[in-house]
Protein backbone atom coordinates (compact mmCIF):
# COMPACT_ATOMS: atom_id res chain seq x y z
CA UNK A 1 0.00 0.00 0.00
CA UNK A 2 1.40 3.39 -1.03
CA UNK A 3 1.20 6.11 1.63
CA UNK A 4 0.07 9.58 0.61
CA UNK A 5 1.92 12.03 2.84
CA UNK A 6 0.60 15.57 3.41
CA UNK A 7 2.27 18.23 1.26
CA UNK A 8 4.15 19.79 4.19
CA UNK A 9 5.63 16.38 5.08
CA UNK A 10 6.81 15.91 1.49
CA UNK A 11 8.43 19.37 1.56
CA UNK A 12 10.28 18.56 4.77
CA UNK A 13 11.46 15.23 3.34
CA UNK A 14 12.75 16.97 0.20
CA UNK A 15 14.72 19.47 2.29
CA UNK A 16 16.15 16.87 4.68
CA UNK A 17 17.06 14.27 2.04
CA UNK A 18 20.17 16.10 0.71
CA UNK A 19 21.44 16.59 4.28
CA UNK A 20 20.88 12.90 5.03
CA UNK A 21 22.68 11.84 1.85
CA UNK A 22 25.64 14.14 2.57
CA UNK A 23 25.88 12.91 6.16
CA UNK A 24 25.93 9.23 5.18
CA UNK A 25 28.48 9.88 2.42
CA UNK A 26 30.66 11.82 4.88
CA UNK A 27 30.72 8.91 7.33
CA UNK A 28 31.39 6.52 4.43
CA UNK A 29 34.45 8.61 3.54
CA UNK A 30 35.66 8.79 7.14
CA UNK A 31 35.33 5.08 7.87
CA UNK A 32 35.99 3.86 4.32
CA UNK A 33 33.20 1.28 4.22
CA UNK A 34 32.33 2.11 0.58
CA UNK A 35 35.91 2.43 -0.61
CA UNK A 36 35.66 -0.96 -2.31
CA UNK A 37 32.76 -2.21 -4.46
CA UNK A 38 29.83 -3.73 -2.56
CA UNK A 39 28.51 -7.20 -3.34
CA UNK A 40 25.21 -5.93 -4.63
CA UNK A 41 23.68 -4.43 -7.73
CA UNK A 42 22.01 -1.21 -6.62
CA UNK A 43 20.20 -0.89 -9.94
CA UNK A 44 17.97 -3.75 -8.75
CA UNK A 45 17.15 -2.31 -5.32
CA UNK A 46 16.58 1.41 -5.89
CA UNK A 47 13.62 1.48 -3.45
CA UNK A 48 15.85 0.59 -0.50
CA UNK A 49 17.07 3.81 1.09
CA UNK A 50 20.63 2.62 1.83
CA UNK A 51 21.06 1.33 -1.71
CA UNK A 52 19.82 4.67 -3.06
CA UNK A 53 22.40 6.48 -0.91
CA UNK A 54 25.11 4.06 -2.06
CA UNK A 55 24.20 4.74 -5.68
CA UNK A 56 24.36 8.50 -4.98
CA UNK A 57 27.76 7.94 -3.35
CA UNK A 58 29.08 6.17 -6.45
CA UNK A 59 27.88 8.95 -8.73
CA UNK A 60 29.56 11.65 -6.65
CA UNK A 61 32.60 9.55 -5.67
CA UNK A 62 33.21 6.86 -8.29
CA UNK A 63 34.70 3.60 -7.05
CA UNK A 64 38.30 3.62 -8.27
CA UNK A 65 39.37 0.41 -6.54
CA UNK A 66 38.79 -3.16 -7.65
CA UNK A 67 37.06 -5.74 -5.45
CA UNK A 68 38.92 -6.14 -2.19
CA UNK A 69 41.40 -8.99 -2.36
CA UNK A 70 40.83 -9.64 -6.08
CA UNK A 71 44.24 -8.43 -7.24
CA UNK A 72 42.64 -7.02 -10.40
CA UNK A 73 44.42 -3.66 -10.18
CA UNK A 74 47.85 -5.28 -10.42
CA UNK A 75 46.53 -7.82 -12.94
CA UNK A 76 45.54 -5.09 -15.40
CA UNK A 77 48.70 -3.07 -14.79
CA UNK A 78 50.63 -6.13 -15.92
CA UNK A 79 48.57 -6.38 -19.11
CA UNK A 80 49.18 -2.83 -20.38
CA UNK A 81 52.32 -3.49 -22.40
CA UNK A 82 50.75 -6.34 -24.40
CA UNK A 83 49.13 -3.86 -26.78
CA UNK A 84 52.54 -2.64 -27.89
CA UNK A 85 53.95 -6.11 -28.54
CA UNK A 86 53.62 -7.97 -31.89
CA UNK A 87 50.23 -9.68 -32.07
CA UNK A 88 50.73 -11.76 -35.23
CA UNK A 89 53.02 -14.82 -35.46
CA UNK A 90 56.28 -14.18 -37.32
CA UNK A 91 55.39 -16.66 -40.06
CA UNK A 92 51.87 -15.30 -40.64
CA UNK A 93 51.05 -14.83 -44.36
CA UNK A 94 48.52 -12.01 -44.71
CA UNK A 95 45.81 -12.37 -47.37
CA UNK A 96 43.17 -9.83 -46.28
CA UNK A 97 42.75 -7.14 -43.63
CA UNK A 98 39.79 -5.33 -42.08
CA UNK A 99 39.92 -2.28 -39.81
CA UNK A 100 37.38 -1.76 -37.04
CA UNK A 101 36.45 0.92 -34.52
CA UNK A 102 34.25 0.71 -31.44
CA UNK A 103 32.83 3.25 -28.99
CA UNK A 104 30.66 2.99 -25.89
CA UNK A 105 27.23 4.43 -25.09
CA UNK A 106 25.50 6.90 -27.40
CA UNK A 107 23.01 8.82 -25.23
CA UNK A 108 20.63 11.60 -26.27
CA UNK A 109 22.08 14.51 -24.27
CA UNK A 110 20.74 18.07 -24.33
CA UNK A 111 22.80 19.87 -26.93
CA UNK A 112 23.36 16.94 -29.28
CA UNK A 113 20.50 18.19 -31.44
CA UNK A 114 22.67 21.25 -32.17
CA UNK A 115 25.82 19.21 -32.75
CA UNK A 116 25.37 17.92 -36.31
CA UNK A 117 28.71 18.35 -38.05
CA UNK A 118 30.38 19.33 -34.75
CA UNK A 119 30.11 16.29 -32.50
CA UNK A 120 32.68 14.20 -34.42
CA UNK A 121 34.58 17.08 -36.05
CA UNK A 122 37.78 16.44 -34.06
CA UNK A 123 37.75 12.61 -33.94
CA UNK A 124 35.69 11.56 -36.97
CA UNK A 125 38.65 9.81 -38.58
CA UNK A 126 39.15 7.52 -35.58
CA UNK A 127 35.53 6.38 -35.72
CA UNK A 128 34.47 6.46 -39.36
CA UNK A 129 37.65 5.92 -41.40
CA UNK A 130 37.44 2.19 -40.78
CA UNK A 131 35.79 -0.69 -42.60
CA UNK A 132 33.44 -1.46 -39.70
CA UNK A 133 32.40 0.89 -36.86
CA UNK A 134 30.44 -0.30 -33.81
CA UNK A 135 28.55 1.64 -31.10
CA UNK A 136 26.06 0.92 -28.33
CA UNK A 137 22.77 2.67 -29.11
CA UNK A 138 21.76 3.74 -25.59
CA UNK A 139 18.46 5.31 -26.63
CA UNK A 140 15.00 4.69 -28.00
CA UNK A 141 13.08 6.49 -30.73
CA UNK A 142 9.35 7.15 -30.37
CA UNK A 143 6.56 8.32 -32.63
CA UNK A 144 5.26 10.51 -29.81
CA UNK A 145 3.30 8.04 -27.69
CA UNK A 146 6.11 7.48 -25.21
CA UNK A 147 5.96 9.57 -22.06
CA UNK A 148 9.34 10.27 -20.49
CA UNK A 149 9.05 8.92 -16.97
CA UNK A 150 12.41 9.96 -15.53
CA UNK A 151 16.10 9.20 -15.57
CA UNK A 152 15.62 5.68 -16.91
CA UNK A 153 14.11 6.90 -20.17
CA UNK A 154 16.49 7.90 -22.95
CA UNK A 155 14.10 8.99 -25.69
CA UNK A 156 15.92 10.63 -28.59
CA UNK A 157 14.71 13.07 -31.21
CA UNK A 158 15.67 12.44 -34.83
CA UNK A 159 17.99 15.45 -34.68
CA UNK A 160 19.83 13.92 -31.72
CA UNK A 161 19.91 10.52 -33.41
CA UNK A 162 21.40 11.99 -36.58
CA UNK A 163 24.06 13.95 -34.69
CA UNK A 164 25.13 10.87 -32.74
CA UNK A 165 25.11 8.31 -35.54
CA UNK A 166 26.72 10.01 -38.54
CA UNK A 167 29.21 12.66 -39.61
CA UNK A 168 29.74 14.32 -43.00
CA UNK A 169 28.08 11.51 -44.93
CA UNK A 170 29.75 8.72 -42.94
CA UNK A 171 27.99 6.69 -40.29
CA UNK A 172 28.27 3.70 -37.99
CA UNK A 173 28.11 0.24 -39.50
CA UNK A 174 26.65 -1.68 -36.53
CA UNK A 175 24.65 -0.73 -33.45
CA UNK A 176 24.42 -2.89 -30.38
CA UNK A 177 20.74 -2.62 -29.45
CA UNK A 178 20.93 -5.09 -26.55
CA UNK A 179 20.97 -2.67 -23.63
CA UNK A 180 18.77 -1.78 -20.67
CA UNK A 181 17.23 1.28 -22.41
CA UNK A 182 16.02 -0.31 -25.64
CA UNK A 183 12.59 -1.02 -24.10
CA UNK A 184 12.15 2.27 -22.21
CA UNK A 185 9.22 3.18 -24.47
CA UNK A 186 7.72 -0.30 -24.50
CA UNK A 187 6.68 -2.02 -27.73
CA UNK A 188 5.97 1.29 -29.46
CA UNK A 189 9.48 2.58 -28.91
CA UNK A 190 11.04 -0.80 -29.66
CA UNK A 191 9.21 -1.02 -32.99
CA UNK A 192 9.81 2.64 -33.89
CA UNK A 193 13.54 2.31 -33.20
CA UNK A 194 13.93 -0.85 -35.26
CA UNK A 195 11.76 0.44 -38.09
CA UNK A 196 14.00 3.51 -38.34
CA UNK A 197 17.17 1.42 -38.28
CA UNK A 198 15.83 -0.77 -41.07
CA UNK A 199 14.68 2.15 -43.21
CA UNK A 200 18.09 3.83 -42.79
CA UNK A 201 19.79 0.46 -43.47
CA UNK A 202 21.76 0.36 -40.24
CA UNK A 203 22.91 -3.04 -39.04
CA UNK A 204 21.98 -3.94 -35.47
CA UNK A 205 22.63 -6.85 -33.12
CA UNK A 206 21.29 -8.03 -29.77
CA UNK A 207 17.54 -7.61 -30.36
CA UNK A 208 15.10 -9.84 -32.23
CA UNK A 209 11.98 -8.27 -33.74
CA UNK A 210 10.85 -11.81 -34.67
CA UNK A 211 11.22 -14.98 -32.54
CA UNK A 212 13.00 -16.98 -35.25
CA UNK A 213 16.17 -14.86 -34.87
CA UNK A 214 16.72 -15.60 -31.16
CA UNK A 215 19.92 -17.54 -30.66
CA UNK A 216 21.25 -16.17 -33.95
CA UNK A 217 23.07 -12.89 -34.54
CA UNK A 218 24.25 -10.41 -37.13
CA UNK A 219 26.76 -11.70 -39.67
CA UNK A 220 28.48 -9.40 -42.14
CA UNK A 221 31.54 -9.47 -44.38
CA UNK A 222 34.21 -6.87 -45.09
CA UNK A 223 37.28 -7.18 -47.30
CA UNK A 224 36.89 -10.93 -47.52
CA UNK A 225 36.57 -11.41 -43.74
CA UNK A 226 33.30 -12.82 -42.38
CA UNK A 227 32.32 -11.45 -38.96
CA UNK A 228 29.81 -12.76 -36.43
CA UNK A 229 28.51 -10.25 -33.85
CA UNK A 230 26.63 -11.75 -30.88
CA UNK A 231 25.30 -9.29 -28.27
CA UNK A 232 23.51 -9.41 -24.91
CA UNK A 233 22.48 -7.06 -22.10
CA UNK A 234 22.28 -7.56 -18.35
CA UNK A 235 18.62 -6.43 -18.23
CA UNK A 236 15.98 -4.06 -19.59
CA UNK A 237 14.42 -1.32 -17.46
CA UNK A 238 10.83 -2.26 -18.23
CA UNK A 239 9.45 -5.79 -18.34
CA UNK A 240 9.08 -7.40 -21.74
CA UNK A 241 5.53 -8.42 -22.74
CA UNK A 242 4.46 -11.89 -21.72
CA UNK A 243 5.48 -14.42 -24.33
CA UNK A 244 7.96 -12.02 -25.97
CA UNK A 245 11.14 -12.69 -24.03
CA UNK A 246 12.84 -13.22 -27.38
CA UNK A 247 12.79 -9.47 -28.15
CA UNK A 248 16.02 -8.67 -26.28
CA UNK A 249 19.00 -10.95 -25.59
CA UNK A 250 19.28 -10.90 -21.78
CA UNK A 251 21.69 -12.68 -19.44
CA UNK A 252 21.40 -11.99 -15.71
CA UNK A 253 25.10 -11.37 -15.12
CA UNK A 254 25.04 -9.63 -11.73
CA UNK A 255 22.52 -11.25 -9.41
CA UNK A 256 25.30 -12.51 -7.09
CA UNK A 257 23.48 -15.82 -6.84
CA UNK A 258 25.91 -18.40 -8.14
CA UNK A 259 26.83 -19.50 -11.63
CA UNK A 260 25.62 -17.37 -14.55
CA UNK A 261 23.75 -19.13 -17.36
CA UNK A 262 25.69 -18.26 -20.52
CA UNK A 263 23.83 -20.64 -22.83
CA UNK A 264 22.29 -17.82 -24.92
CA UNK A 265 25.72 -16.39 -25.75
CA UNK A 266 27.17 -19.84 -26.34
CA UNK A 267 24.31 -20.55 -28.73
CA UNK A 268 25.08 -17.36 -30.67
CA UNK A 269 28.79 -18.19 -30.84
CA UNK A 270 27.96 -21.67 -32.10
CA UNK A 271 25.66 -20.12 -34.71
CA UNK A 272 28.57 -17.98 -35.96
CA UNK A 273 30.79 -21.03 -36.15
CA UNK A 274 28.13 -22.97 -38.07
CA UNK A 275 28.03 -20.11 -40.60
CA UNK A 276 31.83 -20.33 -41.06
CA UNK A 277 32.55 -16.90 -39.59
CA UNK A 278 36.24 -15.98 -39.63
CA UNK A 279 36.08 -13.73 -36.57
CA UNK A 280 33.54 -13.40 -33.73
CA UNK A 281 33.09 -10.11 -31.81
CA UNK A 282 30.87 -10.29 -28.71
CA UNK A 283 29.19 -7.10 -27.40
CA UNK A 284 28.32 -7.13 -23.69
CA UNK A 285 26.18 -4.51 -21.95
CA UNK A 286 27.13 -5.34 -18.38
CA UNK A 287 29.13 -4.34 -15.31
CA UNK A 288 28.47 -2.29 -12.19
CA UNK A 289 27.69 1.37 -12.82
CA UNK A 290 30.19 4.02 -11.67
CA UNK A 291 32.97 1.50 -10.94
CA UNK A 292 36.33 1.75 -12.70
CA UNK A 293 37.15 -1.97 -12.55
CA UNK A 294 35.17 -5.01 -13.67
CA UNK A 295 34.26 -7.65 -11.11
CA UNK A 296 36.27 -10.85 -10.91
CA UNK A 297 33.32 -12.87 -12.22
CA UNK A 298 33.26 -10.65 -15.32
CA UNK A 299 36.90 -11.41 -16.01
CA UNK A 300 36.21 -15.12 -15.58
CA UNK A 301 33.19 -14.97 -17.90
CA UNK A 302 35.10 -13.00 -20.53
CA UNK A 303 37.92 -15.56 -20.52
CA UNK A 304 35.37 -18.38 -20.79
CA UNK A 305 33.69 -16.77 -23.80
CA UNK A 306 37.03 -16.34 -25.54
CA UNK A 307 37.92 -19.98 -24.94
CA UNK A 308 34.43 -20.96 -26.15
CA UNK A 309 35.04 -19.28 -29.51
CA UNK A 310 34.80 -15.48 -29.26
CA UNK A 311 37.77 -13.59 -30.73
CA UNK A 312 37.15 -10.15 -29.19
CA UNK A 313 34.84 -8.65 -26.55
CA UNK A 314 33.51 -5.08 -26.46
CA UNK A 315 31.74 -3.90 -23.29
CA UNK A 316 29.71 -0.91 -22.07
CA UNK A 317 27.16 0.16 -19.42
CA UNK A 318 29.36 1.18 -16.44
CA UNK A 319 29.24 4.87 -17.58
CA UNK A 320 32.99 5.23 -17.08
CA UNK A 321 36.03 3.61 -18.63
CA UNK A 322 37.40 0.28 -17.43
CA UNK A 323 40.64 -1.58 -18.29
CA UNK A 324 41.30 -3.81 -21.25
CA UNK A 325 43.60 -6.74 -21.87
CA UNK A 326 45.03 -8.79 -24.72
CA UNK A 327 44.17 -12.33 -23.63
CA UNK A 328 46.38 -15.21 -24.79
CA UNK A 329 43.99 -18.07 -25.53
CA UNK A 330 44.57 -21.68 -24.51
CA UNK A 331 42.55 -23.01 -27.44
CA UNK A 332 44.97 -21.54 -29.97
CA UNK A 333 48.59 -20.60 -29.20
CA UNK A 334 48.56 -18.06 -32.05
CA UNK A 335 45.37 -16.28 -30.97
CA UNK A 336 45.49 -13.12 -28.85
CA UNK A 337 42.03 -11.77 -28.07
CA UNK A 338 41.34 -8.14 -27.03
CA UNK A 339 38.85 -7.78 -24.18
CA UNK A 340 37.57 -4.25 -23.54
CA UNK A 341 35.74 -4.28 -20.21
CA UNK A 342 34.23 -0.80 -20.47
CA UNK A 343 34.42 1.90 -23.14
CA UNK A 344 32.43 4.51 -21.18
CA UNK A 345 29.95 7.09 -22.52
CA UNK A 346 30.85 8.65 -25.84
CA UNK A 347 27.99 11.06 -25.13
CA UNK A 348 27.21 11.62 -21.48
CA UNK A 349 24.38 13.36 -19.64
CA UNK A 350 26.58 13.82 -16.53
CA UNK A 351 28.98 16.80 -16.98
CA UNK A 352 31.69 15.30 -14.78
CA UNK A 353 35.15 14.21 -15.97
CA UNK A 354 34.72 10.56 -14.99
CA UNK A 355 31.52 10.29 -17.03
CA UNK A 356 32.59 12.49 -19.96
CA UNK A 357 35.75 10.41 -20.51
CA UNK A 358 35.51 7.46 -22.89
CA UNK A 359 37.66 5.23 -25.09
CA UNK A 360 37.69 4.87 -28.87
CA UNK A 361 39.06 1.48 -29.83
CA UNK A 362 40.70 0.79 -33.18
CA UNK A 363 41.86 -2.67 -34.12
CA UNK A 364 42.76 -4.56 -37.27
CA UNK A 365 41.93 -8.13 -38.17
CA UNK A 366 44.13 -10.04 -40.62
CA UNK A 367 43.07 -13.14 -42.53
CA UNK A 368 45.82 -15.43 -43.76
CA UNK A 369 47.78 -18.57 -42.95
CA UNK A 370 50.23 -19.86 -40.35
CA UNK A 371 52.10 -23.01 -41.39
CA UNK A 372 49.52 -23.54 -44.15
CA UNK A 373 46.68 -23.38 -41.60
CA UNK A 374 43.99 -20.71 -42.20
CA UNK A 375 43.83 -18.14 -39.38
CA UNK A 376 42.06 -14.84 -38.81
CA UNK A 377 43.83 -12.93 -36.05
CA UNK A 378 44.05 -9.49 -34.46
CA UNK A 379 47.01 -7.68 -36.00
CA UNK A 380 46.94 -4.36 -34.09
CA UNK A 381 45.09 -2.61 -31.25
CA UNK A 382 44.98 1.10 -30.41
CA UNK A 383 43.00 2.75 -27.61
CA UNK A 384 42.40 6.52 -27.60
CA UNK A 385 40.92 8.34 -24.58
CA UNK A 386 38.54 11.13 -25.61
CA UNK A 387 36.50 13.69 -23.70
CA UNK A 388 33.06 15.19 -24.32
CA UNK A 389 33.36 18.97 -24.27
CA UNK A 390 30.43 21.34 -23.80
CA UNK A 391 30.49 24.59 -25.78
CA UNK A 392 28.15 27.56 -26.28
CA UNK A 393 28.30 29.77 -29.35
CA UNK A 394 26.25 32.87 -30.16
CA UNK A 395 23.12 30.80 -30.81
CA UNK A 396 23.15 27.52 -28.88
CA UNK A 397 24.86 24.88 -26.80
CA UNK A 398 26.63 22.07 -28.64
CA UNK A 399 28.81 19.08 -27.77
CA UNK A 400 32.09 17.95 -29.28
CA UNK A 401 34.30 14.91 -28.70
CA UNK A 402 38.04 15.65 -28.58
CA UNK A 403 41.18 13.61 -27.97
CA UNK A 404 42.27 13.92 -24.38
CA UNK A 405 45.95 14.28 -25.30
CA UNK A 406 45.08 17.35 -27.40
CA UNK A 407 43.10 18.87 -24.54
CA UNK A 408 45.46 18.06 -21.70
CA UNK A 409 47.91 20.83 -22.56
CA UNK A 410 47.64 24.37 -23.86
CA UNK A 411 50.10 25.78 -26.38
CA UNK A 412 52.36 26.66 -23.44
CA UNK A 413 52.22 23.12 -22.09
CA UNK A 414 50.14 24.05 -19.06
CA UNK A 415 47.17 22.08 -17.80
CA UNK A 416 44.05 23.49 -19.42
CA UNK A 417 41.49 23.04 -16.67
CA UNK A 418 40.66 21.01 -13.59
CA UNK A 419 37.99 19.16 -15.58
CA UNK A 420 40.53 18.02 -18.18
CA UNK A 421 43.19 17.35 -15.55
CA UNK A 422 40.89 15.02 -13.61
CA UNK A 423 39.93 13.17 -16.79
CA UNK A 424 43.62 12.63 -17.48
CA UNK A 425 44.14 11.21 -14.00
CA UNK A 426 41.34 8.69 -14.54
CA UNK A 427 42.84 7.69 -17.89
CA UNK A 428 46.26 7.21 -16.27
CA UNK A 429 44.71 5.03 -13.57
CA UNK A 430 42.91 2.72 -15.96
CA UNK A 431 45.03 2.48 -19.13
CA UNK A 432 48.41 3.88 -18.04
CA UNK A 433 50.20 6.96 -19.35
CA UNK A 434 51.27 5.89 -22.86
CA UNK A 435 48.32 7.76 -24.37
CA UNK A 436 49.97 11.05 -23.39
CA UNK A 437 52.91 10.59 -25.76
Amino acid sequence: MKLNYPSYVRKVRRKLAPLFYRSVCFFADVFGFWRYPADKDTELFTKRILDRVYRHYKITRPIIKAEKGSGLESYFRGKRQQTYQPLLPEDFRNEACTTLSAVGDLMPVNGTENSVGKFYAKIGGLVFNTDISIANLELALSDGECVNEGVYDKVATLEQFNALTSHNGKRYTVFCTANNHIFDCGMEGFNTTHDHLKVQRFHFTGTNPTPDTRGKCLILSSNGVKFGLPAVTLRVNKSLPKGKDYLVNIILFHRFQGKVDLSLLEEQIYYCQSKACDFIIVSLHWGMEFEFFPRQDQVDIAHHLIEYGADAIISHHAHNIQPYEIYQTHRDPYRKAPIFYGLGNLSSKWPKPQFSLSLIVNFSVAKGQVNNTPKTLVSSVNVTPVLQMDYVNEKERYLQIEELKDLIKTDKGETSSQFIKEAGQYADLIIGRNWRS
